[in-house]
């Protein structure tokens, strides 16, 4: 029988242990960053902390956070690489970005160590999903500087898998490779994987009959995440798929198990979590805040402290499945950046889609928050599946706005439009537009 755990002596340790480690690699974390990096010897000048004073994990919470904006604002002011790079550029093996919808993505670079320790983490979420050496994996990321791609591609070949690469092709190759060689095992952002069983069934082909498609796995955006899109996303294919939050930052920090019991894992032995409220206390197991996360094996460029801008909840449950790592109730709930406020209601893109994807006959779906006469408004575009007549269509716009007005205690403008004019994506999707000016939110 094979073993549950791909390293059971980190994924089981008991909280003792778990703490040692994470103790002395902190001390050795914040050490490094601030004789390496200029950025970060500054900020902990500038707040009088010394490394020596970091003796505990109780003692991180006298460091100052660390942001995306700093970062990018570093790298502006000292390009390429800003001055938080910790090493010698010479030492550093690979460089990824981030996604950007506006000015320069901000590059992260990595040394050997750091690039294994990255793909390794994620190596070890593909295995708690159930992937073996038996299996065939197809990653299909796009192929360029987004480490999705290119840590999902290593993560199964860590794992001894035989990998199809796919990065390049299109959609169609991509459905063709499905059908023609025996792939097990599918990575891509739960968007494209809808997308990929829309085109697919446009083609007449069943995805979930047709190939031999066992796992899925998502990562890109927090769709898998959410319930209904992961029952869309099962029933495509005929497989259980799986949640993969990461950041090109720091790692891909979680993952779902084998037992999906509403679960998301922490690598705890690579980055600490924090869970924060407002005022930056951490909250109480069952509570929820923002994700804070401190890494504890990158070198070129050590992140402590770090504003993830993702909200968690703090389990206060164990997982059936074993393993004693700190662990959050249903993943990324949302994200603070994304954040809106309407006529004087709080509204999440992530609620929306727990609403819309709950219907069947929705194929995609776009929000657009805007002013109508003066006020706020959240228009819901969705793109009906094209088997519905035109009765249908009006019948799901009408229970989609009853649906979104009782889900967000908020009334929503919902039109149907002709299938397929919505856009789809193979990256991260671009779901939601904000068109309003001068909003604080």
């Amino acid at each position: 029988m094979e073993p549950r755990y791909l390293e059971p002596e980190i994924e089981t340790a008991s909280r003792e242990a778990l703490i040692r480690l994470e103790t002395e690699r902190l001390r050795a974390q914040v050490e490094h960053a601030y004789r390496g990096s200029p950025f970060y010897r500054r900020r902990l000048d500038q707040a009088g902390v010394k490394p020596g004073d970091v003796r505990t994990l109780e003692d991180l919470g006298r460091l100052p956070f660390t942001t995306k904006d700093e970062l990018k604002q570093s790298q502006a002011d000292h390009p390429l690489w800003g001055d938080f790079l910790a090493v010698p550029f010479e030492e550093c093996l690979r460089v990824h970005m981030t996604s950007a919808t506006t000015g320069r993505p901000l590059a992260f670079l990595d040394t050997k160590d750091d690039w294994r320790g990255f793909y390794h983490s994620y190596a070890r979420s593909l295995y708690a999903y159930g992937v073996r050496k038996s299996d065939m994996v197809m990653a299909a990321f796009s192929y360029g500087p987004w480490i999705g791609y290119w840590s999902g591609f290593y993560a199964a070949q860590d794992l001894g898998a035989l990998v199809f690469p796919a990065g390049g092709l299109s959609t169609d190759q991509r459905i063709d490779a499905l059908l023609t060689y025996p792939i097990t095992v599918l990575g891509c952002t739960p968007s494209y994987a809808l997308f990929l069983a829309e085109q697919a069934a446009k083609k007449g082909i069943d995805l979930a009959k047709q190939t031999r498609i066992r796992i899925t796995w998502h990562t890109g955006e927090p769709g898998a995440s959410i319930p209904a899109t992961k029952a869309k996303i099962e029933a495509a294919f005929g497989a259980r798929a799986f949640d993969l939050p990461g950041l090109t930052e720091i790692a891909a920090w979680g993952f779902e198990c084998d037992a999906q019991a509403g679960l998301t894992h922490v690598h705890e032995d690579y980055c600490y979590p924090e869970v924060l409220d407002e005022g930056g206390r951490p909250v109480k197991p069952g509570e929820t805040g923002e994700l804070v996360l401190t890494s504890l094996y990158r070198k070129a460029m050590p992140l402590l402290r770090y504003r993830t801008r993702d909200i968690v909840r703090l389990a206060n449950r164990a997982c059936p499945c074993g393993r004693t790592l700190v662990a959050f109730e249903g993943g990324v709930l949302a994200r603070l950046d994304d954040m809106k406020k309407i006529r004087g209601i709080i509204v999440y893109p992530r609620r929306i889609e727990e609403i819309v994807r709950a219907q069947a006959a929705v194929d995609e779906f776009q929000v657009v928050f805007r002013r109508v006469e003066g006020l706020d408004d959240i228009l819901v575009r969705v793109d009906p599946s094209p088997s519905l007549s035109l009765a249908e269509r009006d019948g799901l716009r009408g229970t989609l706005a009853r649906e979104l007005q009782v889900g967000l205690g908020i009334r929503v403008s919902v039109e149907a439009g002709e299938s397929g004019s919505l856009p789809r994506w193979d990256h991260k999707a671009r779901r939601v537009k904000d068109e309003r000016t001068d909003v604080p939110f």
